[in-house]
């Protein structure tokens, strides 16, 4: 069905959503099933929105009596309308700019097929970054055989060639020898560098330097390319923000927005003047460019003091006049990644191929709860990137001791990623008003969660892997959350997958952490809304929020299962005006 049809003819011709909003007149939505997320409300007939907000929500005749007799009506014909979704941890801006870089394909088993790609690219300017011959995305599969690397780009005409190869997991990457040089990352001077930057860099059996780097060493290199300007930074964010319209998501929480894409961020201090993307966030929505709502966060090293939040409160000040971009809260790495070979997840048990290594254990903990308390004091949503149950448990031990100090700031805090959660930790979410936001997509069977782990992290820790069935039964708030571009920014992919747990080598058990798809909604509307500190703006479909709709193409509550992960995007409508429109 063409979008065209989706509308009735009013007294005043076809009128476009666009054109509505130009008007301001009332414009009556009904005619298909309507998914609020107010639990108060969950179905109703009809909405009214009048210029950016929605104005009433209820039965057709009581919404009809308060949008007037003249007001635009737009007929849903059947079609399934909810609130603009909502992704808790998405790099957008670092996503959108992947798509000015050239992206290295899966699955070239051998040097001929990775130098006929090399040639097939030679005049891709894509390719090209600042001197440096830069590869995004890359599969972590290609970690298994970096000698396969080595073998074409460390060839004798790239002797003066620096090329970088980044990993889809945005912690690791490769770097040939012209690149190494570069960076200075030598043999010779290893022995002098910092540790976390010695820990991640990756060596041959005999004791040299083999390219791989991950992230403190991987962020040594990106030092060496120079920076990204505010113009690539803008094109980014637009070309990242018109694909998460595409997929109906309407507001997002960008979880490092003081740091340029490709800049260190693993042993980075980033401090007062370290603005990152919020100048190009802040200037696009001013100029009424941005079709989003975003909550930004600020990076803040896990060993900072205190005095860090200084910083970030002077960044809000200055980065929070605009209504749709926010500067709201803090970042921290609480640990890395716990896939072979980078293994920076903090475990609770040591990792099998390495005897008495279970992760960073440098950690001053009680600088770290005086760090947690000032941005709660300061009413900063405190987030934090958590892969092992080690990691988890510290994160939440920051938080308590938060509470403990401040009392109920009002703040939701929030963790993300959550591979691997103690069942002690489980009730703590609850216990301490804390968000789980889960990449529910990576909740399927494949070779992140078999071949990278097996083998090399005990064995009673993989027995759970990303809990969010158990998370829930514990009453946990969960939150729909992507971490684009490490995955796919599509809900109903995330969704399909949280339900199913199914991936490309089958279902990963155990079946107990499958969750409900109502839960699912939830997680990518109201859920979500309130871990990025706007449940009051958007979020569910109720009288005085933002008119922020995704109109699909199928009952996401009843269609099948098998079904639903194909559901389409028909229009997405962003503050009364529509934003993405199905071809």
């Amino acid at each position: 069905m063409k979008f065209s049809k989706l509308f009735l003819v009013c007294a005043l011709g076809a009128t476009s959503l666009s054109a509505m909003a130009q008007q301001e007149t009332k414009t009556l939505i009904y005619g298909g099933v309507i998914y609020s997320a107010d639990v108060r409300n969950p179905h109703p007939q009809a909405i009214a929105i009048e210029g950016d907000r929605i104005i009433a929500v209820g039965n057709y005749d009581d919404v009809l009596k308060e949008a007037g007799k003249d007001a635009i009506r737009l007929d849903l014909n059947g079609k399934y309308l909810l609130p603009g979704l909502i992704d808790s941890h998405a790099h957008v801006a670092y996503a959108g700019f992947q798509t000015v870089t050239l992206s290295f394909p899966d699955g070239m088993k051998d040097a001929a097929a990775i130098q006929k790609f090399v040639a097939d690219n030679q005049n891709n300017s894509q390719r090209d970054l600042n001197g440096v011959q830069f590869y995004s995305n890359l599969n972590l599969d290609y970690w298994n055989n970096i000698q396969l690397l080595s073998s074409v780009f460390n060839a004798p005409e790239y002797k003066n060639i620096p090329v970088v190869l980044a990993g889809s997991d945005a912690h690791t990457g490769w770097a040939n020898q012209a690149m190494l040089r570069q960076a200075n990352l030598t043999d010779e001077g290893l022995g002098k560098a910092d540790p976390g930057v010695k820990a991640g860099t990756g060596l041959t059996a005999d004791g040299k330097i083999n390219g791989f780097v991950a992230e403190g060493a991987w962020d040594y290199v990106l030092n060496a390319i120079p920076p990204v300007d505010d113009n690539k930074i803008a094109q980014g964010i637009l070309a990242g923000t018109k694909e998460m319209n595409s997929v109906g998501i309407t507001a997002w929480m960008d979880p490092i927005s003081n740091v340029r894409p490709l800049a260190p961020v693993f042993n980075a201090h980033p401090g007062l003047h370290d603005e990152g993307l919020l100048p190009a966030y802040t200037t696009l929505a001013a100029e009424g460019k941005l079709n989003a709502h975003v909550t930004g966060l600020a990076l803040v090293n896990i060993h900072s003091t205190p005095a860090a939040i200084d910083n970030v409160v002077a960044l809000r000040a200055k980065f929070s006049h605009t209504p749709d971009v926010r500067l709201a809260g803090i970042k921290i790495f609480q640990d890395g990644v716990i896939e072979y070979p980078a293994q920076t997840a903090k475990l609770s048990e040591a990792y099998l191929n390495r005897p008495g290594y279970n992760g960073d254990n440098t950690l001053d903990k009680a600088q770290f709860c005086q760090l947690i308390a000032k941005a709660d004091a300061a009413h900063l949503i405190a987030h934090f990137h958590a892969i092992g149950d080690r990691a988890v448990s510290e994160a939440l031990d920051g938080i308590s001791c938060a509470r403990q100090q401040n009392g109920d700031s009002g703040v939701m805090h929030s963790i993300t990623h959550l591979e691997v959660v103690s069942p002690q930790s489980l009730p703590r979410f609850q216990q301490l008003n804390v968000a789980a936001s889960m990449q529910l997509l990576w909740a399927g069977k494949d070779a992140a969660s078999t071949t990278l782990i097996d083998g090399k992290v005990p064995a009673p820790l993989l027995k759970n892997l990303y809990p969010a069935g158990e998370l829930y039964r514990h009453h946990a708030l969960i939150a729909g959350a992507s971490d684009w571009p490490v995955s796919s920014p599509n809900p109903m992919l995330a969704i399909y997958t949280a339900v199913t747990r199914l991936g490309e080598l089958g279902e990963l058990p155990p079946a107990r952490e499958k969750m409900h798809r109502e839960a699912m909604l939830q997680a990518y509307t109201l859920n979500a809304a309130k871990t990025i500190g706007r449940d009051k703006e958007i979020g569910s479909i109720e009288p005085g929020k933002s008119a922020d709709f995704v109109l699909f193409d199928r009952n996401l509550e009843t269609v099948s299962i098998d079904k639903l992960q194909g559901a389409k995007v028909l229009w997405t409508m962003f503050e009364g005006k529509q934003v993405y429109q199905a071809q």
